[in-house]
């Protein structure tokens, strides 16, 4: 009976191993109670993550990205993502779908000491977050020379006419001609009156010295085309009246 009792002892005596596993796994099962940062560096875990340089009144953009894709919240979410890991933050954005896909610009401020580094430092973040399939493109954002610059002026141009190739070609060329730019710009196609009929409605930046000339010469096109006109300084998307 003693002999029995001894050799039972010995079967649930652990081994070294066993005795090291053990005190592994209570080391595992009791984690250290982490009550404050400096707990955590104690134990070496880290403290929160480091922050980030904020934007001032002085900050301009200085990295310019243009993406484009499927569109999904994954693609958005990675570049995202890139831009924070970078250091950068979103000055602006403007983002548009047509069917399953995506274009993106976005214009960012990163604190690096020129432009061109701040595009170096976003590229190499970029290729290690984003997956392939979307098309990248980053660009350092100089700033503009302080030299005099004319006064220039923001218009509304919107036109509808029967679709035919060409019309936005016309009236780019125009604008080009006078020193204009467009900074925002919508287009389209609809069924009217059993034709196809084309509607394109820009903001346009000029000189104020041409406003008069351009909206004249845009009105000599319209008449000649059949179209309906609108270039006055009505906020973008303001419904169009009758011709």
């Amino acid at each position: 009976m003693l002999q029995a009792k001894q050799s039972t002892r010995a079967m649930r005596a652990p081994s070294r191993g066993g005795r090291l596993l053990a005190a592994a796994t209570r080391s595992i099962s009791s984690p250290p109670k982490i009550r404050s940062v400096a707990d955590a560096a104690s134990h070496g875990l880290g403290g929160p993550p480091p922050a980030k340089q904020r934007m001032d009144l002085a900050s301009t953009p200085n990295v310019l990205i243009t993406s484009s894709g499927l569109n999904s919240a994954q693609a958005i979410r990675d570049l995202t993502a890139a831009v924070y890991d970078a250091g950068g933050s979103i000055a602006a954005s403007k983002k548009v779908v047509l069917g399953s896909h995506y274009s993106l610009l976005m214009a960012l401020w990163l604190p690096e000491a020129t432009p061109a580094s701040a595009a170096a430092t976003l590229s190499k973040t970029l290729e290690a977050h984003v997956a392939g399939g979307a098309s990248l493109s980053v660009v350092p954002l100089e700033s503009a020379g302080g030299g005099a610059e004319d006064t220039t002026v923001t218009r509304r141009l919107k036109i509808e006419c029967p679709q035919k190739p060409g019309i936005v070609l016309t009236v780019t060329q125009l604008l080009q001609d006078h020193g204009a730019v467009t900074s925002q710009m919508e287009a389209g196609t609809s069924a009217r009156e059993g034709a196809i009929w084309f509607e394109i409605e820009c903001l346009v930046e000029l000189p104020e010295s041409v406003v008069e000339e351009v909206g004249a010469q845009l009105a000599f096109w319209s008449d000649g085309a059949g179209a309906k006109l609108l270039f006055d300084a009505s906020p973008f998307r303001a419904p169009l009246e009758a011709a």
